[in-house]
């Protein structure tokens, strides 16, 4: 079993983290549903490796644009 300790948190899942820190002080209501939707959603990102992809798919376009566009 792996503890809390082992694990590297991506951003994505830390600021998942926190936005259920911060939903659990709220009342219920739409509020709190808010956050908690945005940290499932965050979640899922994570999971699917959005974050990582992200740069390497920046990097790519920016070169294309320097190709085409150059100056």
């Amino acid at each position: 079993m792996k503890n809390s300790s082992d694990e590297v948190m991506t951003p994505l899942k830390q600021h998942a983290v926190d936005a259920l820190r911060r939903a659990r002080k709220l009342p219920v209501g739409p509020h709190r549903n808010d956050l908690r939707q945005l940290a499932m959603g965050l979640r899922r990102l994570d999971r699917e490796g959005i974050g990582r992809n992200f740069h390497h798919r920046e990097a790519g376009l920016q070169g294309i644009a320097e190709t085409r566009y150059p100056g």
